[in-house]
């Protein structure tokens, strides 16, 4: 029996060694990151930081595998997973982290809460609370 692999797990597009971009990333099927990137990126497919990838961004995505460097918010609605070489300065909301022996993670982690691995606001509190956000 094959099992059919999901095509947004498909690596179609690469941003090799020596490429810098700066902005608004989206897209639809696999990226890999091996240069560097600032800015935010948005996308229901997988996002591959290779080990000479740096990204600095808020990040809305399905999926993240980091063997490089990673700084900001991640909100996978799958997983994120952060191999051996993998370093992770920032927050993470999913609802399963995956921590290779010898990667990195510092910052902190939220699995409690489907929405807030969907991109919601984490701070948001329930008005019935009281409203408002946290300080």
């Amino acid at each position: 029996m094959r099992f059919k692999k999901n095509e947004a797990d498909d690596i179609q597009s690469i941003l090799g060694e020596g490429v810098e971009f700066s902005g608004e990333l989206k897209f639809s099927h696999g990226l890999r990151i091996d240069g560097a990137v600032t800015g935010m990126i948005r996308s229901e497919a997988i996002l591959v930081i290779g080990p000479t990838g740096k990204v600095e961004a808020d990040v809305a995505i399905r999926k993240a595998l980091i063997s490089g460097e990673f700084r900001g918010a991640i909100h996978a609605s799958d997983r994120v997973e952060i191999n051996k070489e993998g370093k992770v300065y920032g927050d993470i909301y999913t609802p399963c982290l995956i921590i290779e022996a010898g990667g990195l993670f510092d910052g902190k982690c939220n699995m409690s809460e489907q929405k807030a691995a969907a991109g919601e606001n984490p701070t948001a509190r329930d008005p019935v609370d009281g409203g408002g956000k946290e300080v």
